[in-house]
């Protein structure tokens, strides 16, 4: 890690130092401001992919017969009819 050197030493020494010097002053943290901005983004990116993933989803999805979701008609009749009370209403 360190030379053998004692020049190898102090150039060593020195080059850390500089590195340092350039990190503390190059590398502040953001201000809460930028922090927030970003945040808006990732959430605004993230509604948009659900919202075109749902879109092409509901786009390939097959669609459904109608007669097959609507009750038969005579379906809400049949059961009155077999309760036994001979069809009179409540």
């Amino acid at each position: 890690m360190f030379s053998s050197t004692k020049t190898g030493h102090l150039a060593h020494i020195m080059v850390t130092a500089v590195l340092g010097q350039v990190a503390t002053s190059e590398l502040v943290p953001p201000d809460p401001t930028t922090i927030e901005n970003y945040g808006h983004l990732i959430i605004q990116t993230l509604v948009a992919i659900v919202t075109i993933w749902a879109t092409v989803r509901k786009a390939f999805q097959k669609p459904v017969a109608a007669a097959a979701v609507a009750p038969e008609p005579g379906a809400a009749t049949s059961a009155k009819e077999g309760s036994g009370d001979g069809g009179r209403a409540e």
